[in-house]
Parts: C-alpha cells; sequence; structure tokens
C-alpha cells in the first residue's frame, strides 16, 4: 500500500494583470483507497472554518507566531475555504492577496490532510472486525483470576565430591 502524502505547490500566477501568490493542494493516495473515497466519501469535511472559530485542539501543531494573526484573520473571514475529502483528492488552488494568506491556508491544507489520514483508518479497517478493551480490563482479570501457582526454581545441583 502507498503512504498517503500531501503534495503542496506554490508559485506567482498573473491573475487580472496582477501577480497573486497561488497555492495547490493535492492528496495523493494508494489507488484502491483512493476509490474507495471515491465511491463513498466525497463530501466528507476535513476543515470547515466554524469548527476551529475559538482555536485549534490540544495536540495540533501550532503555527508559528508570526503566522497567528495571519491563520487567525483567514478563519474569522467567510473566503476561508472549506476543505473536503473530493477537494483534497482532485487538487484545491486557493489563489491568496499576499504570502501570509497562502502559508495560513498551507497550515489549513495540512490539518485537512491530517484529518483525512485519520478518517483512511477508519476506512480501512471497514469490513474487518475489532476488539476494544481498555487497560483496566487487565487489572479486572488478574484480580478475578486465582494467580497461577509459583513453579519452584530447579535446586542448585551440587557438585560431585572429588
Amino acid at each position: 500500500m502507498q503512504a498517503p502524502k500531501l503534495l503542496i505547490r506554490k508559485g506567482m500566477v498573473a491573475i487580472q494583470g496582477r501577480n497573486r501568490p497561488c497555492i495547490q493542494v493535492l492528496a495523493v493516495l494508494d489507488p484502491l483507497l483512493k476509490t474507495k473515497l471515491e465511491e463513498n466519501f466525497l463530501t466528507e469535511n476535513l476543515f470547515k472554518r466554524s469548527a476551529y472559530a475559538n482555536g485549534f485542539p490540544a495536540g495540533t501543531p501550532q503555527p508559528t507566531p508570526s503566522l497567528v494573526p495571519h491563520l487567525g484573520a483567514m478563519l474569522k473571514s467567510d473566503a476561508c475555504p472549506e476543505v473536503t475529502v473530493k477537494t483534497l483528492l482532485a487538487g484545491q488552488l486557493f489563489q491568496a492577496q499576499s504570502v501570509w494568506e497562502m502559508k495560513a491556508f498551507e497550515y489549513i491544507a495540512q490539518r485537512a490532510f491530517d484529518a483525512l489520514v485519520d478518517f483512511c483508518s477508519s476506512v480501512v479497517e471497514l469490513g474487518t472486525e475489532t476488539v476494544y478493551a481498555p487497560p483496566e480490563v487487565l487489572r479486572i482479570a488478574d484480580a478475578v483470576l486465582p494467580a497461577a501457582p509459583a513453579v519452584p526454581a530447579p535446586p542448585e545441583s551440587i557438585p560431585a565430591a572429588a
């Protein structure tokens, strides 16, 4: 199976007589996994700005301090793009007003790709059976089941007298 990866292309593109920074992101997945996603899960949201109105959850890679104000501005803007399975698989192009806005979209695309990888881990498990047991199960089992009797150590061999 091919490991998922996110291709990121950046450049300056002439749009209406003005050069603008643009970024394109594209998720590259194993063909069988991509087919399964295309058949069943294209509309799944991977990044929705309203979910991050109050910031990113603990454990999310933190943006650099210089990126934070630009990322905050993008998340408050109605122009903030949402990312779905479909847009990442087809390739999503974002025309930015500044390089900082382009970098903010790159951060969002990376978080969307993190979500895609997490989503794919469940998709590949479809049709399988998993057993979940929290660590407390072992403690309960140890308390309920009698301990196995200790096996006595073999006696040390006594050296033969000469």
